[in-house]
């Protein structure tokens, strides 16, 4: 069977018009920003390739212009997908400015030839080698067999691509056009028409990479704060606990109660009550350090798991978030905001989170029962903390039974 490249041009221009209806079609158009970049880039490399067909004539240096800058564009918005799903990639700069100077500098120097030729060639295989380059970066959350195989179809096209610029800029006598049924221009137009068919493919697994990535997040997160959820925060507690039992650290643990958060709803609506939960969240994400553990233990309780610190490091986490609270909660809620907050630290005989909970939860049941919106440290040898006078609370003693802040 003899191909010949015009047919092979026509070809995947049909390719492309099926895919970047179908695709699109797939994803839905609720879809993440990486997501809208892949389809968009599609539809950008689709225009590209009807103008390359359609081209001729008249309109030949309007079309040949805005093709090569729909190609250009399209792998551009590829590798602005691929910064979206896989992370923060090297070469943004390179394959944007690819994009413009490419099909600026051929229609500057569409009369030469040899010039156009070379410099679009150059132009969209660089882009392609700096596309192959961002997905082979570093990306744990990625899986590397879709990369792969995207890498060697696009870098393979790169090097066909490159080589019939080598062609059309010094060897225009044997390559004078883009239809020349050179075996180059043959391979490279198979390889665009593999390509395409391989670069959806690894689209669409990245999607649902993103979407199963999407759905662990939520089977983990509050969906109202963003904060890790009670089965999220247990899991992830399980090995904080047992690190910290190998290097002898001091976990503590802090259960924090909102107080008299159901006359806010009941008296401010349940809208007041959402945003009021938001902003303890946000400012619980802001006072935790790094390998603390923060989430939303239900209703308007929150859980705090600090990695390291005792007793004290406990006490300023409490202190930081009462003083941002009271800074911040009139202004941005209208209303003020306190909580009540039960602490204690891991002690010898301690196998799980379970039992740092069912002392926290103990303590916070007596700081509540003492007037709320104070700290009690439950102590390490009683069930219940006992209860001391408010000012004694700003230096809790880990020898001490339980303190009262």
């Amino acid at each position: 069977m003899k191909l010949d490249v015009q047919t092979l041009l026509v070809v995947m221009m049909i390719n492309m018009i099926a895919l970047s209806i179908a695709i699109p079609t797939i994803m839905g158009w609720r879809v993440s920003v990486a997501a809208r970049h892949a389809q968009g880039a599609l539809i950008s490399q689709t225009v590209g390739w009807i103008c390359l067909v359609l081209a001729g004539g008249a309109s030949d240096r309007l079309l040949s212009t805005t093709a090569v800058a729909g190609l250009s564009l399209g792998l551009a918005l590829l590798w602005q997908s691929m910064r979206g799903w896989l992370g923060l990639r090297p070469g943004g700069r390179l394959v944007w400015s690819l994009a413009v100077l490419t099909p600026l500098g051929y229609g500057i120097g569409f009369h030469s030839y040899p010039f156009r030729s070379g410099w679009s060639n150059f132009g969209l295989a660089l882009q392609m080698a700096t596309v192959c380059v961002a997905l082979m970066w570093p990306a744990p959350q990625a899986s590397r067999r879709w990369r792969l195989i995207m890498v060697a179809s696009l870098g393979a096209l790169a090097v066909a691509t490159a080589w019939r610029g080598v062609l059309g800029a010094f060897f225009t006598e044997i390559y004078p056009t883009l239809r020349t049924p050179h075996p180059v221009n043959l391979v490279a137009a198979l390889l665009s028409n593999l390509t395409v068919v391989i670069n959806a493919v690894g689209l669409l697994v990245a999607w649902r990479e993103e979407a199963e990535r999407a759905l662990r997040s939520l089977a983990r997160t509050d969906s109202l704060t963003g904060l890790l959820n009670r089965r999220a925060l247990q899991d992830e507690a399980t090995a904080l606990i047992a690190q910290a039992r190998r290097h002898g650290d001091l976990v503590t643990v802090l259960l924090i109660d909102l107080d008299r958060f159901k006359q806010i709803n009941d008296s401010r609506g349940h809208d007041s009550g959402d945003r009021a939960l938001c902003l303890v969240a946000a400012l619980l994400q802001a006072a935790m350090r790094r390998g603390d553990l923060v989430a939303r233990w239900g209703g308007e309780e929150f859980c705090v798991v600090l990695a390291r610190g005792g007793g004290q490091a406990g006490a300023a986490f409490d202190q930081r978030l009462r003083s941002a609270l009271a800074e911040r909660s009139m202004s941005e809620l209208g209303f003020p905001l306190g909580f009540s907050t039960g602490m204690t630290t891991l002690q010898t005989g301690d196998d799980s989170l379970q039992a740092l909970l069912h002392r926290a939860d103990h303590a916070l049941y007596a700081a509540k029962g003492a007037g709320r919106g104070r700290l009690v440290v439950a102590g390490q040898d009683s069930h219940l903390p006992r209860t001391a006078p408010a000012k004694r609370a700003a230096d809790p003693r880990p020898t001490e039974p339980a303190a009262l802040i």
